[in-house]
Parts: structure tokens; sequence; C-alpha cells
């Protein structure tokens, strides 16, 4: 087994940063940089009522997304770039294949919680540096105001 970080079998929520926007507050929970995993990362997700993120698309990596609570409704456009929408709640699993565009809404009154794993790891790391989000460093929690 490759050596690059202290490796970490279990990671506690409040051990991760809290990575916050408007509409999503998340908290990478597995990765080459938190936990020394090497082929996959994982972000816990929870997306306000009525909230959701923009169409886009993961050029290097697979990414399941399985639904803890909350009602949403998933969208993967097909082979031939027609958007397909599904609803989606807790126990729902999704497949979104390399390169296929997706964006995800939360329908529902409560927080939409999800986890995304993704293979190869990389997709989190573009979040975490995006200036759209704030991070905060482990334990802080966001504002409520």
């Amino acid at each position: 087994m490759k050596t690059t970080l202290a490796t970490r079998s279990v990671m506690n929520p409040n051990d991760a940063e809290t990575i916050v926007a408007h509409w999503v507050t998340a908290k990478i929970m597995a990765s080459p940089r938190t936990t020394g995993a090497e082929n996959m990362s994982a972000v816990s997700l929870y997306f306000n009522p009525g909230q959701g993120h923009a169409r886009h698309n993961h050029p290097a990596s697979e990414q399941l997304i399985f639904v803890i609570g909350g009602e949403g409704v998933m969208m993967i456009e097909d082979e031939a770039g027609r958007p397909v929408e599904t609803a989606i709640g807790p126990g729902s699993l999704v497949t979104i294949p390399r390169g296929a565009f997706h964006s995800t809404f939360n329908t529902g009154w409560e927080p939409l919680r999800i986890l995304a794993v993704y293979s190869p790891a990389g997709p989190e790391e573009a979040m975490r540096n995006s200036a759209e989000f704030v991070v905060l460093p482990p334990g802080e929690q966001p504002n409520k105001a």
C-alpha cells in the first residue's frame, strides 16, 4: 500500500471541513487529501429546499449518488444530449457515466441529503477550490443567518 497521507479508515463529519454555498452544505468525507484514498472520493451534501446545482459534467470521473433523505429531481443527459429527469428519494442510487451532463434539484421541504462518490477522485477538489464556496475548518459551524 502506497503511503501518501495518514490513512484514515473512519472519517467523522466533525473531522472534515465544511464547504458552504447558499444552495448547499458539503463535507468531503474521503479523498486523496483527506483520507489517503487513491482511486475514489466521497462527499456528503445537503441541498437546501428549492435549491440545486446547475448542469455540469465530470469529464474524467464516473459518479454514484446515493439519496439518504429528502426528495429531488436528477437530470442526466442521454447520448443525444437530451435531458432525462427522474424523481429521486431515500434509497435511490444514481449512476452518472464519465462526462455525462447532469444536475440535481431539491423539490421537497427538507434538505435533500446525498452521498456522492467519484471515481477517480478529483471533482471534490474542484468544489473545494471554487470561489462560489466558503471552506470552514473542521468543527466550525456555518452561519445560519
